[in-house]
């Protein structure tokens, strides 16, 4: 085991709670154990496994692959800086975690510009072996949103981009004056292959007016910020495009016209809150 990996999650252990007995936690050998005598084991691979049984869903190793070429080719790099605009507007009054960090591509690009110790977590192992990869300084775990392996108090900011939340969890782990940011997919966002699978569709036209509604239920709404850019695809990047986009789940991609993607819309909408209730 090198020696740096231990050290990167001992540099976090303080932070963290046991998920299945909510004790605190402490680094131990080549582990993450707790004051009850749960382990969990530092892998090789630069990751801790925190669950217990495996999430089964349409996000695998090939969604994955497919998702990090597109990210890599720069399609969501506006998103990207828009965060990074949100982040240094902001004094971070402490850790960051990255809530459904997928494959890590917004927990490594901030760990370059920011001093806090950053956590990236995701349900899916897929995910966090490719977000693992190379060696970095984020620490990665396979967690669920549900059961955040944090104390309460925390953290300084959680980021919640393009997945589910859990508003109950993310208000226990953030500090009083601790930030959320929340990134969900804007009115235009791939409308280009909405227009082009048109009914195959379950839902062709897209608002996140409930999730909006549903986030304000829970979190005070500071800002919100649009971050919009359409982008030429290349043929070669077309059959990685389909295959990333949860938009797509469910549809057959082989009875779209490739040749008529040429061009495509990333829109998102970033949520800044603060943890609390509208009236406070």
């Amino acid at each position: 085991m090198n020696p740096a990996r231990i050290e990167k999650f001992a540099g976090v252990a303080e932070l963290l709670r046991c998920p299945l007995c909510g004790a605190r936690m402490h680094v131990r050998d080549a582990s993450l154990r707790c004051e009850e005598g749960h382990g969990f084991d530092i892998a090789a691979k630069g990751y801790v496994n925190l669950m217990r049984r495996a999430v089964r869903d349409e996000y695998d190793a090939g969604f994955f692959d497919a998702r990090s070429k597109i990210l890599a080719a720069g399609f969501y790099g506006h998103v990207l800086e828009a965060l990074e605009d949100v982040l240094a507007s902001r004094n971070l009054a402490g850790p960051m975690l990255d809530a459904g960090c997928g494959e890590g591509y917004y927990a490594k690009a901030l760990a370059e510009g920011v001093d806090v110790s950053i956590i990236g977590l995701d349900t899916s192992r897929d995910a966090i072996l490719r977000a693992a990869r190379g060696g970095n300084r984020v620490c990665w775990f396979v967690s669920d949103v549900a059961n955040l392996p944090v104390r309460d108090g925390a953290l300084g900011c959680i980021l919640n981009i393009f997945t589910p939340a859990n508003y109950a969890e993310f208000t226990r782990a953030l500090s009083a004056d601790g930030m959320l940011v929340k990134i969900v997919p804007g009115p235009r966002h791939m409308i280009e292959l909405r227009e082009l699978a048109g009914e195959r569709l379950r839902h062709a036209h897209h608002s996140n007016r409930r999730v909006v509604e549903h986030f304000e239920r829970h979190m005070v709404l500071e800002r919100r910020v649009r971050a919009c850019a359409t982008c030429d695809v290349a043929p070669d990047q077309v059959a990685d495009l389909l295959r990333m986009t949860p938009l797509l789940f469910g549809v057959d991609d082989t009875q779209l016209p490739h040749d008529r993607i040429r061009r495509v819309t990333v829109d998102a909408e970033l949520l800044v809150a603060r943890a609390g209730h509208a009236d406070a």
